[in-house]
């Protein structure tokens, strides 16, 4: 009995002993989370702030944080109203060119005038009704954003509206879009996209010509950056200006080639090629003047812009730059072997070289032809200047 009586009391010695430690290791928890509180408190003192006629309190983590959440909700809400108001204006604007359409059919007698009325009427009443549901949209928007600001959920994040696209098109070329950052601006006088070239290329001289090249295997290919900027109120005259990669691809028929060194000539190899290509590869700076159709569209608000979707043109112009590298690629059969060796940049070319450009098109597809006035060699012995025609994208 007695044994059983002192096993109990040292279970609950024990236990008891466990119980006091618990208690001690949570008071000193409660101290030290007592003392961090305390100097976190004096660290970050909660602020006070009314928004939107609510008081409202934080603690500013981050120095300079609630300001900075208030000032981009503020952006935010201007870009809101923004948009809707371009909006009202797109819709305004396309409901002026219904009315004008309805006019033209009436005075066509195409419809009576019970009819143009009528047409007229409801083409009003669906722009009130379209407007109206924006500016629920766009108010619903804006209560989010206050809401977010003012409740405990501080979190919100400013979305960034001015975002890029790039744009591929057959109708209206390769174009950059910066969304939201000209779209309000009244007047856009200079814009700018991207330009793909490729065609047909040889060289020509006194003793060169077309004839003396290989159809298949001569090629010219480019891409660049264009800006064009118009010159007249209704945009029917523009300039164009960029910078442009090129490469210039030619084979000489006849197993013939040009030889490296000083002096440049145009020799025969001795044996059969499968390929016997020179390429320089350039970087130009073209400027043109364009003449072509546009259709001016002005907004309700002020706004003007111009479209030249399925519009004829043409441009004129020349270009000037330098020539970054020169190469020679053979291929041919050795000993039952296919070799293929590259020679680079170990020839008698020019560096600078300039030339005239002419082109003509509809909308953004265009048919050119450029022609260099540098010869292409240095010394004399190889008279030749590149001409080429193809098809450019701009």
């Amino acid at each position: 009995m007695k044994t059983h009586v002192l096993i109990v009391s040292l279970v609950f010695s024990l236990l008891l002993g466990l119980f006091t430690q618990a208690q001690e290791t949570e008071k000193k928890q409660t101290r030290r989370d007592s003392i961090r509180a305390a100097k976190m408190k004096k660290k970050y003192p909660v602020q006070v702030d009314t928004v939107d006629g609510k008081i409202i309190k934080y603690v500013d983590g981050t120095p300079g944080a609630h300001d900075e959440l208030i000032k981009n909700s503020e952006s935010a809400i201007e870009a809101l109203e923004e948009s809707h108001s371009l909006y009202v204006s797109d819709k305004k604007t396309q409901f002026k060119t219904m009315i004008e359409r309805v006019n033209k059919s009436l005075e066509d007698n195409k419809i009576t005038e019970e009819q143009a009325d009528e047409s007229k009427a409801k083409f009003a009443e669906d722009l009130a009704e379209i407007i109206t549901q924006h500016r629920v949209k766009t108010d619903a928007e804006i209560n989010l954003i206050k809401v977010n600001r003012t409740s405990a959920f501080y979190d919100y994040k400013l979305e960034d509206r001015a975002t890029s696209t790039l744009e591929i098109s057959t109708k209206k070329g390769i174009n950059i879009n910066i969304e939201n950052t000209r779209q309000s601006q009244k007047y856009i006088k200079t814009t700018s996209g991207f330009t793909l070239g490729f065609g047909y290329n040889y060289m020509n001289g006194d003793d060169l010509g077309i004839n003396d090249f290989s159809y298949p295997n001569n090629n010219y290919f480019s891409l660049g950056y264009q800006w064009k900027t118009t010159l007249d109120k209704n945009n029917h005259v523009r300039l164009m200006y960029g910078v442009e990669y090129q490469t210039q691809g030619t084979e000489l028929n006849g197993n013939r080639f040009i030889t490296q060194g000083d002096q440049a000539q145009v020799a025969a190899i001795g044996f059969d090629t499968k390929k016997a290509k020179f390429r320089q590869d350039q970087l130009v700076f073209p400027l043109h003047l364009e003449f072509g159709g546009s259709d001016r569209k002005e907004y309700e608000d002020g706004r003007v812009r111009f479209q030249e979707y399925d519009k004829w043109k043409f441009g004129i112009g020349g270009f000037a730059g330098f020539n970054m590298s020169s190469r020679l690629k053979l291929k041919y059969d050795l000993d039952g072997r296919e070799i293929k060796e590259t020679r680079i940049n170990n020839f008698d070319n020019e560096v600078l070289l300039y030339g005239i450009d002419a082109y003509v098109g509809k909308d953004s597809f265009t048919f050119f032809g450029r022609m260099n006035f540098n010869n292409v060699f240095k010394s004399d012995s190889v008279d030749a200047q590149y001409v080429t025609f193809g098809i450019r994208i701009q």
